[in-house]
């Protein structure tokens, strides 16, 4: 019987981009047929071979040369993967219960969102799965392959020949308080938000200065920051709770302003909107399953993918 806790311990995935290295004797074949960069598999490679104390392909003229080591083991891993691989397919066919796992923000409230998510538990034999990416601070090709998420949602947009990056939602955002805030009406100069303390969501550094260089009103950028988290729902809270001001996606204030009796504050400048993406693996749409999604979020006009193949 195998020991599970030590096969735990290792990431069987270097193992299927060690055999297509092997088969193709190139790494760039390998990320192509496998519809991962050339980066990712070179940095699987080296993995493994920390793991196994051996280079397991050496540089021969233009090409590479598999060791001894990468030889047997190729050997051993043949008959396992084609075993494996009949196992899938057979275990597929049944009714299992599947997982669907996606990353994104606190950004919920969102109508395409919610139909979304609603197309996926259509699927009574279907798990969501749903991970915050507010502090998440790795790449969104990494949260694909290794977190093995088979949905991102970001503000980043991703340009990746193995990643397909949809325009999912434009997000408009708005500035809010308490209703009975003691100096703040419905609209507010900038010399009044400037004597007020403010709130800020901390999501994914980069993307929260992308929004802040478009944002560069004076009374944004000199803005007395006396409250952070990661929690959009703690955001709301805080407000709710004492005189700070903050700003927050336009579809959550709506869900939540009667129940924390909030009030939106009109600003001496528009606020601009941000733009959210849907990010998947390419590769994801040869499975029916996934496929079949994509067509309902289509028909429901939740995306336009024919637009952006």
């Amino acid at each position: 019987m195998a020991n599970l806790y030590n096969l735990k311990r290792f990431d069987l995935n270097l193992l299927i981009i060690f055999e297509c290295i092997y088969q193709h004797l190139s790494i760039s074949k390998a990320a192509q047929t496998l519809f991962i960069t050339p980066s990712a598999v070179s940095q699987s490679l080296q993995r493994l071979r920390v793991q196994l104390n051996d280079p397991l392909f050496v540089r021969s003229g233009k090409g590479i040369t598999p060791t001894t080591v990468a030889d047997n083991l190729h050997l051993h891993l043949e008959d396992n993967l084609n075993g494996l691989e009949q196992t899938i397919n057979i275990t597929g066919k049944t009714e299992l219960k599947k997982r669907f796992i996606v990353y994104g923000p606190q950004f919920h409230a969102m109508p395409k969102f919610t139909q979304f998510m609603n197309i996926l538990l259509e699927d009574t034999n279907l798990e969501v799965s749903y991970h915050d990416t507010s502090a998440e601070t790795e790449e969104i090709e990494d949260v694909m392959n290794y977190r093995k998420a088979d949905m991102v949602f970001t503000m980043e947009k991703c340009n990746s020949r193995a990643l397909v990056c949809v325009p999912f939602c434009e997000c408009p955002v708005t500035m809010i308080c308490r209703q009975n805030h003691p100096r703040l009406g419905d609209h507010a100069t900038s010399e009044e938000l400037l004597k007020e303390r403010f709130t800020l969501f901390q999501a994914r550094e980069h993307q929260v200065k992308e929004y802040q260089k478009v944002n560069n009103a004076k009374y944004l950028t000199e803005r007395d920051i006396a409250f952070t988290s990661s929690s959009m729902i703690s955001i709301f809270n805080i407000i709710h709770n004492s005189d700070l001001v903050g700003l927050a996606p336009k579809y959550t204030y709506d869900l939540l302003k009667e129940t924390l009796k909030l009030k939106e504050i009109t600003p001496p400048q528009p606020l601009p909107t941000f733009m959210l993406y849907m990010v998947f693996s390419r590769s994801s749409m040869s499975l029916p399953f996934f496929s079949n999604i994509i067509k309902k979020m289509s028909e429901h006009d939740i995306i336009h993918f024919n637009d952006n193949k």
